[in-house]
């Protein structure tokens, strides 16, 4: 029988947000999977584990590991667990996905807020990390 190490991912759950917890984990694994933490074929941490780090129903996980499964970032093996499934171009379009996602979201709280994009631009550029020459 072969012995899988499992994988962690971080994991901060906030029971007071409007963001229902089974999408906390799913974005928390999504973003372990962008940054590599997890690989392909890692084992995840086991639901019950999750449930009794966390203090979180088992069946709210159980949700969130399936409609991973369905999207296709996670698998199951009966009586073994979930591992970690993941290739180059999903990955790309889920991290240009959320991308569009994080930046419309922030570009209209911040249009509501009054901010024009000239605004934004100028409170950009005070960033060094940030280049309007940067191609990558």
């Amino acid at each position: 029988m072969k012995k899988f190490e499992t994988k962690s991912f971080l994991l901060d759950v906030d029971v007071k947000s409007a963001i229902p917890i089974y999408e906390q984990i799913k974005d928390a694994i999504k973003m372990a999977i962008f940054s590599r933490q997890l690989k392909n074929n890692d084992k995840i941490i086991s639901v019950r584990n999750l449930s009794t780090r966390h203090n979180i129903n088992p069946l709210t996980i159980l949700k969130a590991y399936g409609q991973l499964e369905t999207e296709g970032f996670l698998y199951s093996r009966r009586g073994s667990g979930f591992y970690v499934k993941t290739s180059p171009e999903k990955s790309n379009k889920a991290k240009n996905d959320l991308l569009k996602k994080e930046v419309a979201d922030f570009l209209k709280k911040m249009f509501s807020l009054g901010f024009s994009f000239k605004d934004l631009k100028k409170e950009l550029k005070k960033y060094p990390e940030v280049s309007e020459n940067d191609q990558n």
